[in-house]
């Protein structure tokens, strides 16, 4: 009988369950194992619901600098004791239980810090006994990752910075790897060849494609400013801005270009072919989502963040910022400028993505599932 594993997340931003559903595909395709993907959120208590829905206000309502503010607060040994006692409040009860307990997973995959931890605490009860390997999702460990390490057996993080930062903290460097951040390989390698994607969304082909990260499900508007402000540089580029899945801000921009008559700008909602997208781009502009960066990365597409959700994410722009595979701003008028920078000196876009060429390729879901039969084995 094969393997079970179980590929936990908790949905505070989208980056936790993209990346969960990168490992789940890879899995799915390359290996023999019964898996299951399980978001924690469709199980919280009331406490839960309601830590979500406020991550998500803060978000939709750019309350960055509060929730940084928090975020570092809480990045500290005193803050996190409490941890396990709050995961137990928002998430454990017997709806909960009987699913992870039913599946029996041999080993846990989680891509935030809370499954993780709901899972060390049934094995500690003695109703499961899973491996647990942690996935960080950003470009820095939170004392939140950290703490419960003991009962981790395994960290997979974006680099040998993080690895270094938690080597720092006292944790094993033996079970700290450095893979980077999962990458869907197999749909970069299906990507369209540029004049079919030039033709598809009809695209110049003779001017620099600047494709813009705006959306998300979470109903912020923020982005909206950030493209009016381009849009009034009439700068010779393309744009292409993708809402995602925020449909408000899609109708709301598609609205803007169609009055202001702009004839430079695509705007696109839910997109599969992003790989394509990146493919014809000359440079991104985007939040520093840590899924998002590595996709960027790996394609050797240079990034021009704009302020994202506080916390991990300023930590993420900075990485960015010090590896000079871009740079990132802190306002409209200081985007505005950069892309000016951009379009009188393109040998800026030139040397970032030269930056870039020096990363080795990301195979990070080929080494997790290599570790974790290597994990599984050893467990027998």
């Amino acid at each position: 009988m094969g393997k079970k594993i179980l590929i936990i997340y908790a949905p505070y931003g989208s980056g936790h369950k993209s990346i969960a559903d990168k490992i789940n595909n890879y899995f799915i395709e390359n290996s023999d194992f019964e898996i299951k993907v399980l978001d924690v959120a469709k199980y919280s208590n009331l406490l839960g619901k309601i830590s979500i829905k406020l991550f998500d206000m803060t978000i939709k309502h750019s309350f960055h600098k509060t929730f940084s503010f928090i975020y570092d607060l809480a990045d500290n040994r005193l803050a996190s004791l409490s941890q396990m006692k709050l995961v137990k409040k928002l998430f454990d009860n017997q709806k909960l239980r009987d699913e992870i307990v039913e599946f029996n997973p041999d080993l846990t995959i989680s891509t935030h810090f809370f499954g993780g931890n709901i899972v060390s605490y049934y094995n500690k009860i003695g109703l499961t006994n899973s491996l647990i390997m942690t996935v960080i999702t950003d470009y820095i460990s939170h004392s939140y990752w950290r703490k419960d390490h003991q009962s981790q057996d395994a960290f997979i993080v974006a680099n040998d910075i993080v690895k270094y930062q938690m080597m720092k903290k006292g944790i094993d460097g033996k079970k700290i790897y450095a893979f980077g951040l999962p990458f869907d390989r197999k749909k970069m390698e299906m990507i369209s060849s540029k004049e079919e994607t030039y033709f598809k969304y009809n695209i110049d082909a003779t001017r620099k494609t600047y494709l813009f990260f705006g959306g998300g499900a979470m109903g912020s508007m923020a982005s909206f400013d950030y493209l009016k402000i381009l849009i009034k540089g009439d700068f010779p580029i393309n744009i292409i801005f993708i809402s995602g899945k925020n449909q408000k801000l899609e109708e709301k921009v598609k609205s803007y270009v169609r009055k202001k008559q702009v004839k430079n700008v695509k705007v696109l909602g839910f997109v599969k072919d992003v790989y394509s997208l990146l493919n014809i781009s000359d440079v991104v502009i985007s939040k520093p989502g840590g899924a998002t960066l590595t996709e960027c990365i790996d394609m050797r597409v240079p990034l021009i963040l704009i302020p994202g959700n506080g916390g991990p994410e300023k930590y993420n722009a900075k990485f960015i910022s010090h590896k000079k595979y871009g740079c990132k701003v802190i306002s409209k008028l200081g985007l505005y400028r950069m892309v000016k920078k951009t379009v009188k000196n393109p040998k800026m876009l030139e040397k970032w993505r030269e930056n870039m060429e020096k990363n080795a390729k990301n195979e990070s879901t080929q080494k997790i599932l290599e570790l974790t039969q290597k994990m599984l084995n050893a467990k027998k």
